[in-house]
């Protein structure tokens, strides 16, 4: 039996990722292909060529990002990479229905993985990264490795027989509400309750 269930098909996920970051006075066309060439490109024929190796029904999982759609200073070309991801998983699901090929993005926050924290030079920085991140989450926390493998999961299952062409943030609440609003609503919360609660406890 499938793990994901009795008549699951498999499912095929695209895990490209390549990003350096620059403001746009310092982009260079070498930094552009590299990420295109990495995060669209390669993810374009790697589904591609994949096609005839799967069933009827399977589920194709494209990884997207937060910053697609945050406009974050020097994420620009990352961002954009990210952002034809998106538009990909949207145009596939419909060109793949007629095979029952569901198509989706998962869209992972801040995760704390060994790559997150080579965006800082050192450990100690990298510590200071994941403090930040954190405190720019509503739910205070960097989200853990097995909680986006579950709803990696969860698309690549039964359970989403029915879903394809959306995109799944895995990300704390981090794109669906803003940071200040969800730390005034912190604030709001320990005032009525009379303590101050600590920056980054969880929004219950």
């Amino acid at each position: 039996m499938s793990p994901f269930g009795r008549h699951s098909e498999p499912a095929f996920v695209s895990l490209f990722w390549s990003g350096e970051f620059f403001l746009l006075e310092h982009v260079t066309e070498k930094h552009f292909d590299t990420t295109f060439g990495a995060n669209v490109r390669g993810m374009l024929f790697t589904v591609q060529k994949a096609l005839p190796l799967l069933n009827d029904g399977a589920s194709v999982i494209l990884t997207g990002s937060t910053a697609a759609g945050s406009g974050g200073e020097a994420f620009g070309v990352y961002a954009a990479s990210k952002a034809a991801v998106r538009s990909f998983s949207r145009t596939w699901a419909n060109e793949l229905k007629h095979r029952k090929i569901r198509v989706d993005t998962l869209v992972p926050g801040p995760i704390a993985t060994p790559g997150t924290a080579g965006l800082a030079p050192n450990p100690d920085e990298a510590a200071k990264l994941w403090d930040f991140f954190a405190s720019r989450v509503p739910l205070g926390r960097m989200g853990r490795p097995d909680e986006a493998a579950a709803a990696a999961l969860f698309l690549a299952g039964d359970q989403s027989s029915f879903v394809t062409g959306t995109e799944l943030f895995v990300d704390g609440g981090l794109n669906q509400i803003s940071p200040p609003a969800a730390e005034l609503g912190r604030r709001t919360r320990g005032e009525a309750l009379g303590h101050r609660e600590p920056r980054t406890a969880p929004v219950g």
